[in-house]
């Protein structure tokens, strides 16, 4: 009991802090704000004349010989419902071969959650580009002041798109959450177009799929790891919804969901700071 009591303080302690970081941020960037800045975690996007066939797997040869950045995770306690168990350290990876950009995440779950249910939950992951010229200083206050372009790769919806296997107990809704009690309703299922969702939001609880769904990604769970790769065009289907790589540099978030442990929704482990993509030159791809 006392160890709850002590994570709820916290937890409101957090929230209240990251509120006040909020407002003051949108009365401008103070010089400890640029320094905050200018100490987030750097991931470098190289140039590489690879393509990644995910029909043939995700190519962990490829992503083997790539620098990694492990980024730390928290709970996410800006809305409720709260997060259960912590997953973190995720480790991050990246490249382009002029054409497309890919993405790796990786992290450690002891178990596979691919098939959802009544109380069953398909493990996730979420990179976030912000949108718009006004972009808070922590990822975490991201959705208060400005937009964000979701790429989320669910395993469920992996084995459904890539293996053509429908679970047998159909799909479900969280009805009653976040209430915990008769957690699921079944529901009509429409048939993915691929393994991630492609989405916008502007702030907390409006995600919106895109018409036009531009991201791939596949996932391989292997020996208590997961490793998820993203990949999509450089070019942009739409400015108004679509991230933009046309510079040098910009900003990343990321997000895992443990289905084991009731992860869903906004119940999730989060990066609170901005990770900096650095976007090598596109040089000439073959």
């Amino acid at each position: 009991m006392k160890k709850n009591n002590a994570f709820i303080i916290f937890a409101i302690a957090l929230f209240l802090a990251a509120l006040a970081y909020g407002f003051g941020t949108s009365r401008g960037v103070t010089a400890a704000d640029n320094m905050q800045m200018q100490m987030q975690t750097v991931l470098e996007v190289p140039f590489i004349d690879k393509d990644i066939d995910f029909a043939e797997g995700i190519s962990k040869d490829v992503w083997d010989s790539l620098p990694l950045k492990e980024v730390e995770m928290e709970y996410q306690v800006m809305v409720l419902p709260w997060g259960k168990s912590l997953i973190s350290p995720v480790t991050v990876k990246a490249f382009h071969n002029g054409r497309e950009i890919y993405f790796y995440m990786g992290w450690k779950d002891d178990t596979e959650n691919r098939d959802p249910g009544t109380n069953r939950f398909s493990d996730a992951s979420a990179i976030m580009f912000p949108m718009g010229d006004n972009v808070q200083n922590s990822s975490i206050m991201l959705g208060f002041m400005s937009g964000a372009n979701i790429w989320q790769w669910k395993a469920s919806q992996d084995k459904e798109y890539w293996l053509k296997e429908t679970p047998e107990s159909g799909a479900y809704s969280d009805f009653y959450y976040p209430f915990e009690e008769n957690e699921t309703l079944a529901v009509s299922k429409v048939v993915p177009r691929s393994a991630v969702n492609d989405v916008f939001a502007i702030r907390v609880g409006t995600l919106t799929p895109k018409e036009s769904q531009n991201v791939e990604g596949k996932g391989l769970w292997d020996n208590g790891t997961w490793h998820v790769v993203f990949k999509r065009s450089l070019k942009q289907a739409d400015p108004e919804v679509d991230a933009a790589f046309n510079s040098a540099e910009r900003l990343i978030a990321f997000a895992v969901w443990n289905g084991a442990n009731g992860d869903r929704g906004s119940r999730k482990s989060i990066s609170h700071d901005w990770t900096t993509l650095k976007i090598s030159p596109r040089g000439v791809a073959k």
